[in-house]
């Protein structure tokens, strides 16, 4: 199975350089863009009764866009087309004389720009590399001020396609439609949500195996093997959770229950002794064990999970450092990865999965939150590399890497946005890894069927109703 990628608009760039050096004609690659565009359009409105007005660069995303524009018309739709400054490419030039010569309707005017029903955003594509300027920067303006919905093609304008840095006007695209594989600059941007939906069309390049891994739910069948008819809760993997305190034993029920949502045959909680009852009632499926009777010899287990509202006290700090020893394969979460970030010398088992979010990752590396979010492969990479282990890198996107391989879970939702979602995908990442030897494997596999039940909950619950007992109701 081949992974879908990521690419930057370098990359792009230089797939479509080969194609062309290799006999390809990129009016073609051109054309089966525009049919993209156009199949989008038709998602988002009805183009026979539709006023669509189409804003045109001078370079190739210009082009796109005349193009499309050209195929709207002959279909019965009601494109105009805008442009936004003299053709300065072969392409550009062409598609510009070909709408000329069927009629396509055009205007010099951004007046009326609310009477339109969808506006195309095709002013500045992949190329750009600073902010928009000028008149772009004003057209950009009037194109957010109108409040019509727009689609961009390939990226919204005054979005860098290789950083997703917004260091001026950009386009509040209600969707985007791009080209061969989504853009990176689309997935890591702190200001993704002006892409609106990314919608990935084909146009006819070869796959060369350049960018950054990133499963779909498409994917999820293959990863998942089938689970032998004569399997027992032995062999179906053992999960031992360090988890909760009091105040927090919800923290420590969310992780077990995804645990064994998730597959785990058994699901083992150290615990203090007074939630007991509490995470016994919660999760009835798991097994209790005072931590402070049996922190020095815990039960047998294929992977340890640990952190989930433990606190930060010496207490916890010496249950987390003595439970750590002698185990081989553990998941460092919440506030496990607090004290490891404090200073105190933890003993990191040599298989070990982080999953920082944001401001966890800060803490460990002692820097800035904007720094990570800003530059969530980098960090994700320094992690790695720190502590020697596979991380996670929470986000509305997540970085796994292993300071090897590096992928991206684009999938899921914003329903996940709550306490307890971060807990439930540590039980899924351990439960995950009895089943997948590859730490880094197990986590990206975590990642999606977590992404996808925040998905298929958000569907069945609503956003902002959701939540994690139900997301996990919905686990594949």
């Amino acid at each position: 199975m081949m992974p879908r990628k990521i690419i930057t608009g370098t990359q792009m760039k230089n797939l479509e350089e080969d194609a062309f050096r290799k006999g390809a004609d990129s009016l073609i690659l051109m054309e089966k863009a525009a049919e993209g565009i156009c199949a989008q359009i038709k998602e988002m409105t009805d183009i026979r009764t539709a006023r669509i007005l189409f804003l045109c660069g001078s370079g190739n995303n210009g082009a796109d866009g005349l193009a499309a524009a050209r195929l709207l018309l002959n279909e019965g739709g009601k494109p105009c087309v805008f442009l936004a400054g003299e053709a300065k490419t072969p392409e550009s030039v062409t598609q510009h004389r070909y709408c000329e010569y069927l009629s396509v309707p055009e205007t010099d005017s951004l007046q009326f720009l609310s009477s339109y029903d969808l506006l195309v955003d095709a002013l500045l594509g992949i190329g750009l590399s600073g902010e928009p300027r000028g008149k772009y920067a004003e057209i950009i303006r009037e194109i957010n001020a109108s409040g019509v919905p727009v689609l961009s093609v390939d990226i919204p304008s005054g979005m860098n396609a290789d950083t997703g840095e917004v260091p001026g006007a950009c386009v509040r695209a209600k969707a985007t439609v791009t080209f061969h594989a989504v853009k990176l600059g689309c997935v890591i941007s702190p200001e993704s949500h002006l892409c609106g939906k990314i919608i990935c069309h084909e146009i006819g390049l070869r796959h060369s195996g350049e960018g950054i891994d990133s499963y779909t739910e498409e994917d999820l069948p293959a990863l998942l093997p089938e689970r032998e008819a004569n399997a027992h809760k032995g062999k179906c993997g053992r999960v031992l959770i360090y988890a909760g305190s009091p105040g927090m034993a919800g923290a420590a029920a969310m992780c077990g229950l995804a645990s064994l949502k998730a597959g785990a045959g058994l699901t083992t909680f150290i615990c203090p002794e007074k939630i007991m009852p509490v995470l016994q009632t919660l999760v009835p499926n798991a097994m209790c064990v005072p931590v402070e009777e049996r922190f020095r010899n815990p039960p047998e287990c294929d992977v340890f999970a640990c952190g989930c509202g433990i606190g930060q006290t010496p207490e916890a700090l010496s249950f987390l450092q003595t439970l750590l020893q002698g185990q081989n394969r553990a998941v460092l979460d919440a506030d496990a990865l607090n004290l490891l970030s404090s200073g105190e010398k933890i003993r990191i088992p040599p298989e070990s999965i982080l999953t920082p979010h944001m401001g966890e990752a800060a803490r460990l590396l002692h820097c800035s939150v904007e720094s990570c979010i800003h530059h969530p492969l980098d960090t994700a990479e320094e992690l790695s590399r720190i502590y020697r282990s596979t991380v996670v890198l929470k986000s509305s996107f997540t970085v796994i890497c292993d300071g090897r391989r590096l992928a991206i879970n684009t999938v899921g939702s914003p329903s996940l946005a709550k306490g307890g979602s971060g807990d439930a995908l540590c039980g899924i990442i351990a439960s995950q890894w009895c089943e997948k030897s590859d730490a880094f494997e197990a986590a990206r596999i975590a990642c999606l069927r977590h992404g996808m039940a925040g998905k298929a909950g958000a569907e069945r619950f609503g956003v902002r109703q959701l939540l994690t007992g139900e997301m996990l109701s919905m686990l594949v």
